[in-house]
């Protein structure tokens, strides 16, 4: 272990140096094959746009250029971005929708679109615990043009990332041809479920004949029906054995989770140049995602007898197989074998909409920017448990997942637990003024200067109104009136049916709940919390070039003010939240950052830039850290005693000195070989901590409570390589390949950098000559810490996936599409710190998709 750095950096280098010997002769061999000056097109175009893009930036920028209008290189936006070097993603729901760079947290990278900030919510019940992590799935790839990836800062751009920030742009009327009409449909396949889902989306194009008025409107329509089989652990817990402290874990179960999300996306650009000098831009978009879901589980339910495990055995300090005995008489709720289904069923949609006015003076352009971004979610969370007592077994060993139930449990033996049904709703608000000007100037050295204010007023909210039944009404209740005992068929694509893992009847269910009156309806305010961030900016940045020497030298200045409603509340043993005390709470602070930023570019020869790149950064807390809730309860037998939990309004946001050194070799128009490093020295970090506090009950008895609390610790060093290779052999085929290495030392002993993946790589293989396209790409992710489960720390595996795309053009307007996607039928695991426990296992499966594109 000690020398896996060295050896992977070593190898990094050595890898670019062999390439750097052998490219000249590539490039001379293709710049003696180039006669003509023709435009490249398609996927061989998309690379040289985004390599311009990378070359003629004044900081360090990977992009991705759509092939044409409306034909972005992957089906997704966050797809696209797992090509990029240092970029790594995770995937929901068989898709990519978050996005980590250089090893830092989603919620800790910024995306804009157009420049600005998106607005966005959920349907799902992760409004538990909101994060700042941009939602992809609500950004059609359709919709985009161009999409930057700085990962240098500069001074005009926005603050809010210690990774990276995303900049999303869309396609404007006046500089897009006349009448332009693109039509897209297409056929998505899931292997697994064996579902079609329909994706249809259109742009058209028009400016008038003086071509100083225009407008585009897009359209995207996406049924995304996917299917997800699960077997889990749900982590592990403390167990005794014979007198010794072993691990258990907590449940051994099979679940199967199917989702349906249709996503329709409208977006209108209308773009006004009233002279030479003065020009108005309006940027809409709306997108509205209605989501199904439904989850059905069952199993060994270990935790309640964790200490009655027989027959058991073990690797390490870990349970790995057992039984586990039935125990009727046993007044514990938690009975060894738990069947559950849930629905949930909601909505969000979000809309932007921003105006800009340019004007351009004889040395100078001065722009006015005034918007609004609005993002509302919704959704209806039923669950419904029901248990059994019985003798059930578990075997680990391996690493596998897998459990045994008696043979003559049926649904009959399943008696009703509990139920709920949660209402959840979360919004997001911010409403921006910004105004910047660019000063020319008549100077050797200094060329511009950039300065700007700009002021947000930025606002998120959840709640949560609950309904629960009486559970005299919901014990009446057995699986056998909501199944006919059918079972979960190609479980985990192996065409076989899994254990005991039953069919549910959610129409039954429906009625059920309609004709049973509710034991209680209640406003939860534990999970409701209300954040507003007032956030005002100016900026003054130098843009100079020099010889062979240019770059930028400016500073940022962001102030934030915080206002965190909440409330205080002691929680009485009892189910009915209407017996607890509640208290109002609202904190207001504010913090200021001065953010300082340099780039450097050095032209070494026509063909190679070295770069260097210095700034301070800063990122905000999660939304849900900063709540100024705070919960607590007596509990003798929890660990640890009188448990509670507390957000905490006065974290400070996360900081870090970054610096920047990269070289850039530039070989052919459509090829590149660049080396960069990155070195991130984050200041403070967000951990959670028990703290213990006296406190008063409802009565004003003070006893100590151990209340756990997000705080701000120590530290560290994020720090990488990034060796990247593009080149096009001028014959049809081509080739894109990267590696990252990130390496993360903490400074408190024991703690790890969430998020970051030691290892990414990914390569495509392309062959695109006359009407023929085909590309073959794999991508990469090595293992990471992804958080805690109980008292341990859980890792996501390494994954990787082929996927690949076919295109071939009928004629100039008609092009036919086909691509899979984990064309290796990959799946997702995870462990909680080694492989003696493994934490799950899921299963998506293949998709497909196949269509017709038409251009007129």
């Amino acid at each position: 272990m000690t020398n896996r750095k060295p050896n992977k950096l070593l190898l990094a280098v050595q890898a670019a140096l062999l390439a750097s010997q052998a490219l000249p002769a590539l490039a001379q061999e293709a710049d003696q094959n180039e006669v003509e000056v023709v435009e490249v097109k398609g996927f061989r175009g998309s690379v040289q746009k985004s390599l311009n893009i990378k070359r003629l930036s004044s900081t360090i920028v990977d992009a991705i250029s759509a092939e044409d209008i409306g034909k972005f290189p992957d089906q997704t936006v966050a797809d696209a971005m797992s090509r990029i070097t240092g970029v790594q993603v995770e995937k929901t729901d068989g898709e990519s929708d978050k996005v980590s760079i250089r090893g830092t947290a989603p919620h800790l990278n910024l995306t804009l679109l157009n420049g600005q900030n998106v607005a966005s919510a959920t349907a799902s019940t992760s409004i538990l615990t909101p994060s700042r992590g941009f939602n992809y799935s609500l950004l059609p790839a359709e919709v985009v043009e161009t999409l930057e990836v700085h990962k240098s800062a500069q001074a005009k751009v926005d603050e809010g990332s210690i990774g990276g920030t995303v900049i999303v742009k869309t396609r404007k009327p006046l500089s897009t041809d006349n009448n332009y009409l693109v039509l897209s449909a297409r056929d998505g396949y899931q292997q697994s479920s064996g579902e079609h889902s329909p994706l249809l989306s259109g742009f058209y194009s028009w400016k008038n004949e003086d071509s100083n008025f225009g407008l585009n409107v897009g359209a995207v329509y996406k049924d995304n029906s996917i299917r997800r089989d699960r077997l889990n652990t749900a982590g592990f817990v403390p167990a005794q054995i014979d007198g010794k402290d072993l691990y258990a874990p907590s449940e051994v179960r099979a679940s199967r989770y199917e989702s349906d999300k249709d996503l329709n996306t409208l977006t209108a650009t209308f773009e006004y140049a009233a002279s030479d000098a003065l020009k108005l831009t309006f940027n809409n978009l709306y997108s509205s995602v209605d989501v199904s879901n439904k989850q059905v589980a069952n199993g060994a339910y270990v935790v309640g007898s964790v200490n009655d495990i027989i027959n058991s055995q073990l690797v390490g300090d870990t349970i790995v197989s057992g039984q586990v005995p039935g125990n009727e008489a046993d007044a514990n709720w938690a009975k060894e074998v738990l069947y559950s289904a849930g629905s949930h069923d909601g909505s969000y949609d979000t809309r932007v909409h921003d105006l800009q006015l340019e004007y351009r003076g004889d040395n100078f352009t001065w722009t006015a920017q005034l918007g609004q971004t609005k993002a509302e979610g919704e959704i209806q969370d039923d669950q419904v448990e029901f248990q059994s007592s019985a003798l059930v077994g578990f075997d680990l060993s391996g690493g596998q997942i897998h459990y045994d139930l008696p043979d003559d449990l049926t649904p009959q033996g399943y008696t009703g637990l509990y139920t709920h049904r949660n209402l959840i709703s979360n919004t997001q608000k911010e409403t921006y003024l910004q105004t910047d000007l660019n000063w020319m100037l008549d100077s050797d050295w200094l060329k511009s200067v950039d300065v700007g204010l700009k002021y947000r007023d930025h606002n998120k909210t959840s709640g949560l109104y609950k309904v629960v039944w009486h559970p005299n009404d919901v014990g009446a209740m057995t699986l056998a009136d909501f199944t006919d005992g059918k079972l979960m068929d190609d479980f985990m694509g192996e065409g076989r049916q899994q254990s005991d893992l039953y069919q549910f009847r959610y129409a039954s269910w429906d009625e059920w709940t309609a004709s049973t009156k509710p034991l209680r309806e209640y406003d939860h305010m534990q999970y409701g919390f209300d954040l507003t961030e007032k956030v005002t900016n100016a900026y003054v940045q130098g843009n100079f070039a020099f010889d062979k020497l240019s770059g930028n030298i400016g500073v940022r200045y962001a102030r934030t003010e915080q206002r965190s409603e909440g409330v205080d509340f002691y929680m009485k043993y009892t189910w009915d939240p209407a017996s607890w005390t509640w208290v109002p709470v609202i904190v207001d602070r504010d913090y200021t950052d001065v953010l300082p930023s340099l780039n450097l570019n050095y032209q070494l020869q026509d063909d190679v830039i070295l770069r260097f790149a210095a700034s301070k950064v800063m990122s905000r807390p999660d939304y849900d850290l900063l709540t100024s809730r705070r919960g607590y309860r007596l509990s003798a037998w929890s660990n640890p005693k009188n448990p509670g939990f507390q957000g905490n309004p006065n974290l400070e946001p996360y900081r870090a000195t970054q610096y920047d050194l990269s070289a850039e070799y530039y070989f052919t128009k459509s090829s590149i070989l660049s080396l960069a490093f990155f070195y991130k020295d984050i200041s403070t970090y967000i951990d959670e901590q028990y703290f213990p506090e006296m406190l008063p009950d409802d009565e004003g008895n003070v006893q100590e409570y151990n209340l756990k609390t997000p705080v701000n610790s120590d530290g560290g060093v994020n720090q990488g390589i990034e060796v990247n290779i593009q080149h096009d052999f001028n014959n049809g085929f081509g080739v894109l390949a990267n590696y990252t290495y990130a390496d993360a030392d903490m400074d408190e002993e024991g703690k790890e950098l969430p998020n970051n993946s030691k290892d990414t790589y990914n390569a495509t293989v392309y062959y695109e000559k006359h009407d023929v396209s085909v590309r073959l790409s794999y991508n990469y992710r090595g293992s990471y810490y992804a958080g805690v489960v109980g008292d341990l720390r859980w890792y996501q595996d390494g994954y990787g996936q082929f996927d690949a795309n076919i295109s071939y053009n009928l004629n100039d307007n008609v092009t036919l599409l086909l691509q899979g996607v984990n064309l290796s039928d990959s799946k997702q695991e995870a462990n909680v710190g080694d492989d003696s426990r493994p934490y799950f296992v899921n299963h998506y499966g293949r998709r497909l998709f196949a269509g017709v594109q038409m251009k007129f």
